[in-house]
């Protein structure tokens, strides 16, 4: 039988199971945040094409030539490949001149939302 020597070195079979599972532990964790990160990109992707209706709804809102119907009123957009609810309020405020309109875009099957708040000059 032969004796091991101080100079000969290596891991022993339970540090090496210790260093797996510390390294799989920690394989686990960026796998969890890899998902973390593509979701959340998701709902910054739908986000941003949110508020990109809801500013092309203001500009429509904006320029259209038309009497300014108050009151709530609902459509259905599609942009981007993706349909969104547009909601949109007008209300009167105190200057009877201006009237304030609110307009809301959610994504139908996804996270995406957003609002907007703008004021037009009434003839």
């Amino acid at each position: 039988m032969t004796k091991r020597g101080s100079s000969e070195s290596g891991f022993t079979l339970i540090e090496m199971l210790v260093a797996l599972s510390v390294f799989s532990i920690a394989a686990l964790a960026l796998l969890r945040l890899d998902a973390f990160a593509i979701a959340t990109a998701a709902d910054v992707d739908a986000r941003a094409m949110a508020e990109l209706v809801v500013q092309n709804e203001a500009a429509l809102a904006a320029t259209d030539a038309g009497a300014v119907v108050r009151g709530n009123s609902r459509r259905h957009v599609t942009n981007g490949g993706r349909t969104f609810l547009v909601q949109r309020t007008v209300t009167p405020t105190d200057d009877q001149r201006l009237v304030r309109i609110d307009i809301s875009a959610i994504a139908q099957g996804a996270p995406g939302r957003a609002m907007l708040t703008m004021v037009k000059r009434v003839q």
